[in-house]
């Protein structure tokens, strides 16, 4: 019982850092990191990929929980977050700016973290039928 709650620690911490690094004042948008432009959208591709992959572990574990229905949750939040960070980015006044690329990056990385996710699962899955 004790064991399920812990699930939820590594993505509860890792959300938080993903708000906090999104709505901290920020410098120029649109890094470009070892002449790749617009490698920024990589970083949020990757937090969003990583966050969905704890999520859906989390969620995966919970009793009575399908895979289909943890990936639903997993990638419905995580692109709800994702894009709802960029909305709060653009209402203050932090030197963030409200990029719809952002927001298809960090869906893109749910969508990537939960199909992740999903496939470890039934990979688990299968090797424990197999004992």
């Amino acid at each position: 019982m004790v064991n399920r709650k812990f699930r939820w620690i590594p993505p509860v911490f890792w959300g938080l850092l993903i708000t906090v690094l999104s709505i901290i004042p920020g410098g120029p948008g649109n890094l470009n990191f070892l002449g790749i432009p617009y490698f920024d959208k990589v970083g949020h591709f990757g937090m969003y990929a990583v966050w969905a992959f704890l999520i859906f572990n989390a969620c995966a574990g919970n009793p009575g929980w399908s895979l289909r229905k943890a990936f639903w949750w997993t990638l419905i939040l995580g692109a709800c977050v994702g894009v709802g960070l960029e909305f709060v980015q653009n209402m203050m006044a932090l030197g963030r700016q409200f990029e719809i690329w952002d927001m298809v990056a960090n869906s893109c990385g749910a969508i990537v973290g939960a199909l992740i996710g999903n496939f470890f699962s039934k990979v688990r899955l299968r090797a424990v039928r197999k004992e």
